[in-house]
């Protein structure tokens, strides 16, 4: 799970702690909606007068299939013509198998300039430096998506945090303390730590 938006008083991390979650005690679908319940009934932003927050929670369910849920106080992105005033939101951004889902908030404006041109590069059949269809180029895609974002705006720095999780709930965090990208050995590391805990 990762959070995007106002921070303050944000302590969804001290109110997980106390659920005491496992994959073993907890779907991921369980976990959105405690995530949910925080939101609207603990953090409760609207009544604080913040700006959007939101969190991604992502995982696999338990016949191994992707999940990601968006879970927000705000407006949609875009932002349709009709909506006046902030609002909660749950929805189920999960991806078909197979198929690679970028997803991002915050300043997903900035997300979405790195994202697309990578994508047309790429449809026009031009080098890039790392292929985004395996786990390393997607590991160096985010790391690069967020650099940029914090290249661009005091919004977003360092530290960057990047989760790589298996389809059996285990996760292990890349840290990147710096506006230099992720060095190639601690992907390849990480992913070699994950796919033993899978073992």
């Amino acid at each position: 799970m990762t959070t995007w938006g106002a921070r303050d008083c944000n302590n969804i991390g001290g109110f997980l702690d106390k659920q005491e979650i496992s994959p073993a005690t907890h779907s991921i679908e369980e976990l959105a909606d405690l995530v949910e319940q925080y939101l609207t009934r603990e953090y409760r932003p609207s009544e604080l007068g913040l700006d959007d927050v939101g969190y991604h929670v992502a995982g696999f369910d338990r016949q191994q299939k992707p999940r990601l849920y968006h879970i927000f106080w705000g407006f949609d992105r875009p932002r349709p013509a009709n909506q006046t005033s902030p609002k909660y939101g749950k929805y189920d951004h999960s991806p078909p198998l197979g198929k690679v889902f970028y997803l991002y908030n915050g300043r997903n404006d900035l997300a979405d300039i790195v994202v697309s041109k990578l994508i047309h590069e790429i449809n026009e059949g031009k080098d890039i430096r790392f292929d985004p269809r395996t786990h390393e180029g997607l590991v160096r895609l985010g790391d690069l998506v967020v650099r940029f974002a914090a290249e661009v705006t005091p919004e977003v720095e360092p530290p960057f945090f990047t989760y790589l999780i298996s389809p059996l709930n285990r996760a292990v965090k890349i840290k990147n303390d710096s506006f230099h990208p992720i060095k190639r050995d601690a992907i390849s590391q990480k992913l070699k730590e994950l796919a033993e805990e899978e073992e």
